[in-house]
């Protein structure tokens, strides 16, 4: 009887490592289906308002082409510019809404990122367009890392160019095999066309009230430990522009 107590205590004792690697597996599983769901909810709102939006240009489709012919049968040259200027921004929407795609920006978190950004900018009325031209699966860096500069580059630009009167952010992803690096630029417009670029890493560095100054001085932090990455930062007339410069052999 003692053997056979012994024995059951040894199987049980066994089955523990299998019972816990499986309860870990679930756990995996589930995290994982979870973060799908929360994907799926949050393309579904990006198509619906897709959707909307297209829907919209539909329905006004007539009246567009309508217009556009008064123009042209008057010769009307500089107002047909100026109708045109506007359609185009109006496409540019449309087709932003549709780069929001998990399956072109196939990494969950930096899609979600990016969404929420997208949003927010909406919500101020700023112009946030994208060039994405990169495989996420292939960044050439940790990807935390690289969310806190992109986190960063974003809020950043969203503050500035709601203070603008374009209200204009430009995003690119691409991979430049030939010069070994992947590139990730920021260029927004932006209001205080003095600010001084040298400065702007310093720590509690700011030009806006109720602000610590502390994001890009976070970011000089990252590039240091990280021998492959710079940040080449630049402005004009029109644009301020950070670009993220990935390196790799």
């Amino acid at each position: 009887m003692e053997i056979l107590g012994n024995f059951l205590v040894d199987v049980a004792l066994l089955a523990i490592p299998t019972s816990f690697s499986l309860n870990l597996y679930n756990v995996k599983k589930l995290k994982d289906t979870l973060k799908r769901l929360e994907n799926s909810e949050q393309y579904n709102r990006t198509l619906q308002n897709l959707n909307d939006d297209v829907r919209c240009f539909k329905h006004d489709f007539d009246n567009i082409v309508t217009t556009i012919g008064g123009y042209v049968n008057t010769d009307d040259m500089e107002g047909l510019k100026k109708y045109y200027n506007h359609l185009e921004k109006e496409c540019i929407s449309v087709n932003n809404l549709y780069l929001l795609n998990p399956n072109i920006i196939n990494d969950s978190g930096v899609y979600r990122l990016l969404v929420s950004k997208f949003i927010k900018a909406k919500k101020l009325n700023i112009k946030m367009s994208f060039e994405l031209l990169l495989n996420m699966n292939e960044l050439k860096m940790n990807i935390f890392e690289f969310t806190r500069i992109l986190g960063i580059l974003l809020d950043n630009a969203i503050e500035a160019s709601a203070d603008s009167k374009e209200k204009v952010i430009n995003i690119y992803f691409k991979n430049e095999e030939r010069n070994h690096r992947q590139l990730i630029v920021v260029e927004n417009s932006y209001y205080n066309k003095d600010v001084n670029i040298n400065n702007i890493f310093n720590k509690n560095e700011t030009d806006k009230q109720n602000h610590s100054g502390l994001g890009l001085y976070k970011i000089r932090k990252i590039l240091n430990k990280n021998n492959n990455l710079n940040l080449f930062t630049t402005k004009n007339k029109k644009y301020f522009k950070q670009q993220l410069e990935i390196y790799y052999t």
